[in-house]
């Protein structure tokens, strides 16, 4: 029968390769001459053969120390065999090279449904580790038992199926209320736990965002897998319990009994769990008649479950129904429903309680009056009449405020446990005396529409209600009105799908809203204007709020994991004044496995890039901010003061230069090795200036002289010419020249030094013969400096002027540094950088500033020529010139800092006033 390959592996052994097919064959191959050494057959449970999609060998040097050569085969049914490929003896063969080998172990379901898409065993480790093809998961196995059989060492699972349904684990008090949670500084690890569901695997998981190795699935019982295996079933999710949903937590009690309650798709009965714990725990919530076996005949329609919550004191547990039922979550027991059911037993008010012996007392009492016996007669006629009324009123009442033949769509207790509020798809909103049963009053509100949400805000009690008409509103529950409407008008401010969930910030202030149509609002209830619009490629799902309020886990259609974004308010300036107006969603990159991108890094480069533009450029706010985070701080004014927003190091190192230097300077200098190293050896040959070099001296054992040693590494360059084994410079040239005109010309060489500028001169030079209407010629200076250290700024600071003897060229760069600095002191610009900028170039120019003052040094010749005098008169014009620069410098310098002098001294008097 013909078979495809299906996977193909190289083993430890030179020319041999293991080729799986789709037939369930392993065949081992010898390449170098094209012969076949043995196979290896699988086959299903049911007998039937099963495609190999993967396979790896064993290198580590355990398995050589027993004498075993292990093989890991992945299945297409999610199991793993592992086979020793050591050859069998020829006593145990007869001689025929193609038997079997030994099976070692097999593993099942690992990775079930979908099968095995990798195997690798891990270099020079006993360890395997394999990843499904659907089974969204990474197993580890490590192989230390004695019979060489396998065990799960790590694990890292997720849904197999999109999840929609996510709550965090412990919300804050605007998100449900919690009593516990203390994450504000992010100490709290159960702040970071998301519990998520509803997916069709049927599962429960608990995800953490801040170490995956607390991930895990809730069990819903013990020995799922051997009752699947023995029922005949493919897996153990036809046991679970159906998808969730809805989930609610509440951590008051949560060290004596379960603090998780769900519900579930098409199902009436509620669960208790417990986070602790990690599994269902307590009993199953339902009403006394009925039938938990699955044998008998199941609760009706309507009594399935549609919403739940559970009250801040962790005792009750709401379930929404028809009309509404109440349970106790430490017993399980039935604690009545909304409204009262008056057919019942329990809730008929005349209804005689055995054993209330007062209520005995009093009847005998009526009894045994023998006096006015007609007055009584009449007296119980009456008040039959007007219990009748009364009756009659209530159950008015009660039909009007009360979610007949309609599902409830949700439910909350405020935190005090004294009301309910409940919505439904009739259209009402109805608030329940949480002892009596009885409506208020008022209820029932009347919505604009159908209710298909509810989230209630225990601080502030109010409630946001999602309607059908795509809209939201905010409901009072103190003084019974309707306090905002969000997405109801224009257009651009109302969503186009279904809204999905909706959530509060921990503070209540902010309402997140998500919609089928792909998008998420972002409200701020203060100013009811809507703050972010957030558009994605799949419609969110479900969202959830973090309990700091920092993070936003959102779930949406087709995306087996959970995204995680970042709220930018606590990181950066966000404008909630209502005045920008959305005009577009920006659209937000969802993060995708490396797996999916089409091809190499281009493509990630691109996609990143792709990612930075949506989250830039989408909105005029986003484009303001980001101007406003980028680059030097801009005055919104004129003449205001504004700092540099580089780094302290940068402008803080240069007041302190001197003495970071005098820590850094080596306490002593280099001490000479014994002997060069064998790769560093002599060879003479021309240096640096193109002279040959000659062979240095070397002492009585053999290695360079100490003043040889020292001389190269001295930094006094006056007695270069003394350096031992170094020839004397111009020595024999001096001895050779008898002509003055010789030793003049030398000398006249010898004063013309050339000094070296750095690159800050060459740009003063280049922006001082700009002409710039608004001024600020010397912006691209101060671009330069600010992207320089602290040693650079030093030296190029140096360079500008080396000392007296350097005013022919010195003196108009120290002019052209003046103005420069003269303009960033009067623009007011990068505040506290300039002043050190301004002290580092006093500091070492402060005795050519000071020597200018004096009378210049005059030329020996009595009638100087014509030439020397326009030099003179240059350098005079230059000297002056630097002099009022100086002059100048000092008063901006001195305004500027007295007018922020004069600003702190206002802001301390008012502190000191208002305090």
């Amino acid at each position: 029968v013909k078979s495809e390959i299906t996977s193909l592996e190289s083993s430890p052994a030179i020319d041999t390769i293991a080729v799986g097919t789709s037939k369930g064959m392993v065949h081992l191959i010898n390449t170098r001459y094209d012969r076949l050494l043995f196979s290896l057959h699988h086959k299903s449970k049911k007998g039937k053969p099963v495609r190999i999609t993967s396979m790896s060998f064993r290198t580590d040097g355990s398995a050589l120390q027993y004498g075993i050569a292990p093989l890991a085969v992945g299945r297409a049914d999610g199991g793993i065999t592992i086979w020793d490929l050591t050859p069998p003896s020829e006593d145990e063969d007869g001689g025929n090279a193609m038997m079997g080998r030994t099976l070692l172990c097999e593993m099942d379901r690992v990775h079930s449904p979908g099968g095995v898409h990798k195997l690798q065993y891990m270099p020079q480790e006993p360890l395997l580790l394999s990843t499904g093809t659907h089974s969204n998961s990474v197993v580890m196995h490590i192989f230390d038992n004695p019979d060489h059989s396998g065990r799960i060492l790590r694990q890292r699972k997720g849904h197999t199926a999109p999840p929609k349904h996510i709550r965090y684990l412990h919300p804050g008090g605007g998100a449900g209320g919690g009593v516990l949670v203390n994450a504000g500084d992010g100490t709290d690890a159960a702040a970071c736990q998301i519990l998520s569901g509803g997916s069709n695997d049927r599962t429960l998981r608990l995800f953490s965002t801040v170490r995956s190795v607390l991930d895990k699935e809730y069990s819903q019982g013990r020995g799922l897998e051997k009752r699947a295996r023995d029922l005949g079933m493919k897996d153990k999710a036809e046991l679970l319990l159906p998808p969730v949903k809805a989930v609610v937590t509440s951590e008051a009690r949560s060290r004596d009994w379960g603090d998780v309650v769900t519900i579930h798709q098409n199902h009436a009965f509620a669960y208790v769990w417990s986070s602790r714990r990690g599994a269902q725990s307590g009993p199953i919530l339902r009403q006394d008649h009925w039938n938990v076996s699955a044998m008998k005949k199941p609760p009706p329609t309507s009594a399935q479950a549609t919403c739940v919550t559970m009250s801040a004191c962790g005792n009750f547990a709401l379930v929404g129904t028809r009309g509404g039922t109440i349970y106790n979550v430490q017993s399980g027991n039935t604690r009545g429903r909304y409204p009262i059911d008056r057919d019942g037993k329990e809730g008929k008010p005349d209804a005689k309680n055995a054993g209330d012996i007062r209520r005995t007392f009093k009847e005998l009492e009526k009894k045994m009056k023998i006096s006015n016996r007609a007055s009584n007669v009449d007296k119980e006629d009456h008040d039959r009449v007007q219990r009748a009324r009364r009756e009659q009123v209530l159950a008015d009442k009660l039909k009007t405020a009360s979610h007949s033949r309609t599902a409830v769509t949700g439910v909350a207790v405020d935190g005090v446990n004294k009301t309910v509020i409940s919505v439904g798809a009739d259209a009402k909103l109805i608030l329940w005396n949480f002892k009596t049963h009885a409506p208020h009053k008022k209820s029932p509100y009347q919505l604009p529409a159908a209710a298909t949400k509810l989230c209630h805000v225990q601080d502030s009690d109010l409630a946001a209600v999602a309607l059908e008409d795509y809209s939201a509103i905010l409901f009072d529950c103190t003084t019974l009105t309707v306090v905002r409407r969000f997405g109801y008008g224009q257009k651009e401010m109302r969503h186009d799908g279904p809204i999905s969930d909706l959530g509060f910030s921990p503070d209540g202030r902010t309402l997140y809203t998500a919609s089928m149509d792909g998008t998420i609002r972002v409200w701020d209830v203060p100013t009811n204007s809507c703050v972010d619009w957030m558009g994605f490629t799949s419609p969110p799902t479900s969202i959830s709020v973090s309990p700091t309020g920092e993070f936003l886990a959102t779930t949406h259609t087709g995306k087996l994991g959970i995204s995680l974004w970042s709220d930018r308010s606590f990181y950066q300036t966000v404008h909630v004044d209502g005045t920008q107006l959305l005009c577009e969603p920006a659209r937000m990159d969802e993060p995708a496995p490396l797996a999916e991108v089409e091809s190499g890094e281009d493509n990630h480069d691109n996609a990143l890039q792709r990612i930075l533009a949506n989250s830039t450029g989408n909105s005029a706010l986003d484009e303001e901010q980001d101007d406003d985070t980028e680059g030097p701080i801009v005055p919104k004014e004129a003449g205001l003061v504004t700092l540099s927003g580089l780094p302290p190091a940068h402008w803080k190192n240069l007041f302190h230069l001197e003495l970071v230097k005098q820590r850094n300077k080596p306490s002593e200098p280099p001490k000479k090795p014994p002997s060069a190293p064998f790769f560093l050896q002599w060879r003479s040959g021309e240096d640096a200036t193109g002279e040959l070099s000659k062979k240095p001296t070397l002492d009585g054992e053999g290695n360079q002289s100490d003043a040889e040693w020292d001389a190269v590494w001295s930094d006094d360059d006056e007695n270069k010419d003394e350096i031992p084994g170094n020839p004397p410079i111009d020595g024999g040239d001096k001895r050779e020249r008898e002509s003055e005109e010789d030793v003049k010309e030398e000398e006249s060489k010898r004063r013309k030094v050339t000094h070296y500028r750095s690159h800050l001169a060459a740009l003063l030079e280049e922006c001082d013969g700009k002409r710039v209407k608004n001024g600020g010629r010397f912006g691209a200076v101060t671009e330069h400096i600010a992207s320089l250290g602290p040693s650079a700024i030093d030296v190029s600071f140096s360079a500008l002027c080396n000392g007296m003897h350097d005013l022919d060229e010195g003196l108009y760069l120290l002019i052209l540094a003046c103005r420069w600095l003269l303009e960033l002191c009067e623009s007011r610009e990068r505040f506290e950088a300039t002043n050190a900028y301004l002290h580092r170039f006093l500091h070492l120019h402060s005795a050519v500033l000071a020597g200018i003052g004096g009378t210049m040094d005059d030329d020996d010749e009595e009638e100087p020529s014509e030439e020397v005098l326009k030099k003179r008169k240059k350098r005079e014009q230059r000297r002056e010139e630097l002099q009022r620069m100086v002059v100048a410098l000092r008063a901006a310098q001195k305004e500027s800092s007295d007018a922020l002098q004069d600003k702190l001294q206002n802001a301390l008097c008012l502190l000191r006033h208002f305090s």
